[in-house]
């Protein structure tokens, strides 16, 4: 059950913000619903979770508690749990634009741009309705910019500009577009008007730092990162960018100080192979070739291994999208060669074992599915999807126990999906248990009333039932 069988930390933003839009209205709203949307404000995710999860019991089909559940997945860093909470959030209620955004904006930070931007054209101009909740407004920025859907970013900066003028992250993100499009006069003049609004605005003399770097204004870019470093000394890529530029000032000394500094900021491995590169080029010119050749030897290490792992990532990725451009065809085969491909090249890949699973599931050779199910246990324990998949695999193994603890981990989450519901009657009715068994299929009945066949699984363990 990938995104293809139907199941399916909030950037720059108060998470109270956000909630306001949903629970303000509702305060005298069902309690798990309420208790977890407080839970939620307070940063108790878990608690928040479980409390959203008891409300879908009661109400498998309102879109709210999986909309809630997305938001705490995400602030936990769980996106692909998050992607499908929203997933079924719009699938339940398509017509909130609140849920639309934070869709689109969970698929960018996936990196399904495609997706995203389908998402985006559907939000369309409702965004304009939103002009009394900046942080919406916010969000949906932050979606385009990393789309690099610049001209509707900033459509969204001026709406937020008007709504909120003294903010000055408005300015700072116009100046970071108009850089990324090499128009560095304007970019320079937000940047300016950025930090007259908040003259202690880190993130803006970073900027102006960085953009007086790329003109090779170096005593000013010196001076505006020195300023971002002392409002914000724990930032690895101001400490970065301060120690280039006091090396194109030939301040050795002063530039490796900043270097290592920047070790302690848990700088990423990108980040991390700039500064030894740079390290080796200040050790060179203090004269210093053994440490020079260690920095650059580390510097080498480094960008190889990270090179390595984008180009796997690169063709893993390609690899998929061409495996579910054949299954859009209907060529299985062709597909499951471009899965088994991807799996080989990166055997953690929780999509590829996903699908390979799924279609292993649907034929004779199911048995084939377990070693991929394991490995996606393995790197999602907690998926709702991995759990289906699982209950699936051991009802055909005619494991019913282990099947049924499976599949009630997916209606905890998953209450209003008909086939996992119905799936979870088959377990009861083969472990005996009939009164469940008729509950299940009572539910998955009602939630998709054209399925004959689960009617007729609720007619066979409980006749009385009317049809």
């Amino acid at each position: 059950m990938t995104a293809r069988s139907g199941l399916g930390k909030i950037p720059a933003l108060s998470l109270a913000l956000l909630l306001v839009c949903g629970a303000a209205a509702r305060a005298q709203e069902e309690g798990e619903l309420r208790q977890g949307i407080k839970w939620l404000s307070e940063g108790r995710f878990r608690e928040a979770l479980v409390a959203f999860n008891q409300f879908k019991q009661q109400a498998p089909l309102d879109a709210r508690p999986y909309f809630y559940s997305g938001m705490a997945l995400t602030e936990m860093g769980r996106l692909t749990e998050a992607a499908l909470e929203f997933d079924e959030a719009v699938r339940l209620d398509a017509q909130k634009t609140e849920y639309l955004i934070l869709q689109a904006n969970i698929l960018s930070r996936l990196k399904q741009n495609e997706r995203a931007r389908e998402v985006l054209a559907a939000v369309g101009k409702e965004s304009a309705a939103l002009t009394q909740e900046p942080a919406w407004l916010w969000l949906l920025s932050d979606t385009y910019h990393r789309l690099e859907q610049f001209d509707e970013a900033l459509k969204i900066l001026d709406l937020i500009g008007r709504r909120t003028p003294a903010d000055a992250r408005v300015d700072l993100n116009r100046g970071q577009i108009y850089a990324m499009r090499m128009k560095f006069d304007l970019a320079l003049e937000a940047f300016r008007k950025s930090l007259e609004k908040s003259p202690d605005y880190a993130p803006a003399h970073f900027e102006m730092g960085k953009l007086f770097y790329q003109r090779n204004q170096m005593e000013a870019s010196g001076k505006a990162l020195r300023e971002a470093v002392r409002l914000d000394p724990g930032q690895a890529e101001y400490l970065i960018k301060l120690g280039q530029a006091c090396l194109a000032l030939d301040r050795i000394e002063e530039a490796i100080g900043h270097l290592t500094r920047a070790f302690g900021a848990r700088p990423t491995d990108s980040a991390a192979a700039q500064i030894y590169y740079a390290l080796g080029t200040a050790f060179q010119r203090k004269g210093d070739r053994a440490q020079a050749a260690e920095y650059r030897r580390k510097f080498q290490e480094v960008s190889a291994a990270q090179k390595k792992r984008e180009e796997q990532e690169q063709e893993t990725g390609r690899l998929i999208a061409q495996g579910e451009k054949q299954l859009d065809r209907g060529d299985e085969a062709a597909a499951r060669a471009l899965f088994e491909q991807a799996v080989k090249l990166d055997p953690g890949n929780w999509d590829a074992h996903g699908y390979l699973a799924e279609m292993f599931l649907a034929t004779a050779d199911w048995r084939r599915s377990y070693p991929h199910l394991v490995k996606m246990e393995e790197a999602e324990p907690d998926s709702v999807v991995g759990s289906y998949l699982m209950a699936r695999y051991w009802y055909l193994s005619k494991e019913f126990g282990k099947a049924r603890v499976y599949a009630e981990k997916v209606r905890l989450v998953r209450p209003g999906h008909a086939e996992a519901r119905n799936l979870l009657g088959s377990i009861y009715a083969a472990l005996g248990q009939n009164e469940e068994a008729a509950r299940e299929f009572e539910a998955a009945a009602r939630l998709d009333p054209a399925r004959a066949d689960f009617r007729e699984n609720l007619r066979k363990v409980d006749p009385r039932k009317p049809q």
